[in-house]
């Protein structure tokens, strides 16, 4: 940016005149100086040559030749300005464009560390596929069973639009708060979504899920409203028991995946 900005005054200091041409010159360099930063260099130097090709054309149609000399020579002289402006403009973009990309990597990492939903306190969805990997390797080595619930809550975005962002929390917490108490303090919780709930039920048969949901149902049938209002709440569920060809956590919420549609609480 210094660099664009020292040369940028000097070729202002050189084209300068009280003359609409050299007005009309600087607007152009300017306007190929923010297509660089802004599309890249492929843009300012496609756009370089259009005006280099115009203004030569108009040259030799509107010129006499006594002038035709010097007015190449300012033009060459132009057009080498241009290619420079666009290169380094060029470098200003993708110099934007990597630290961009380096943010969001960044974030992502953040992200992936954080593994607490902090309205729920639930483990996020890398936890998730992180505790599921490993409770698929226990099974296989040890023979263990297990049961995973999926929870996905029915009109979520309407009643966050409805009722705003603290009510939307609230109602989490409250969520969050009757899986708590219906489900064992062993059983590991999650929330990969805004709007869904993941249980992972240790040692569980799948004889046991029916009780399980029956007694999810009666816990989050309703939810009462700060101002003191009631909600009836709905659910789309669906459980998967071990299975000894699902070897990947992938592979596992996929297979379940297939089910979410099918069932409501």
């Amino acid at each position: 940016m210094t660099g664009i900005a020292a040369a940028l005054a000097l070729f202002i200091h050189y084209v300068s005149a009280p003359q609409s041409e050299s007005i009309l010159v600087i607007c152009i360099t300017l306007a190929i100086i923010a297509a660089g930063i802004w599309l890249g260099s492929i843009y300012a130097l496609a756009g370089t040559i259009i005006v280099l090709f115009v203004l030569g054309t108009l040259m030799m149609f509107l010129h006499t030749d006594a002038s035709s000399e010097t007015e190449l020579q300012t033009l060459v002289i132009w057009g080498i300005a241009l290619l420079l402006f666009s290169f380094m403009s060029g470098r200003i973009h993708d110099i934007a464009i990597g630290l961009h990309r380096s943010v969001k990597h960044l974030q992502d990492e953040i992200n992936s560390f954080v593994a607490i939903d902090r309205v729920t306190g639930f483990d996020n969805k890398q936890r998730m596929k992180l505790e599921l990997s490993e409770e698929i390797k226990r099974a296989e080595r040890y023979g263990n069973s297990f049961v995973f619930l999926l929870l996905q809550m029915h009109y979520f975005k309407e009643f966050k639009s409805l009722y705003g962002e603290k009510e939307t929390d609230r109602l989490f917490q409250f969520v969050s708060s009757q899986i708590r108490s219906c489900v064992r303090e062993t059983d590991k919780k999650f929330r990969p979504a805004e709007e869904r709930f993941g249980i992972l039920l240790t040692h569980t048969p799948a004889e046991h899920m029916p009780a399980v949901l029956e007694k999810l149902k009666k816990q989050l049938n309703t939810y009462q409203l700060k101002n003191g209002k009631y909600v009836t709440l709905t659910f789309h569920v669906c459980h998967l028991s071990y299975q000894n060809d699902l070897k990947t956590a992938e592979q596992f919420l996929e297979e379940l995946e297939n089910e979410m549609m099918m069932n409501e609480l």
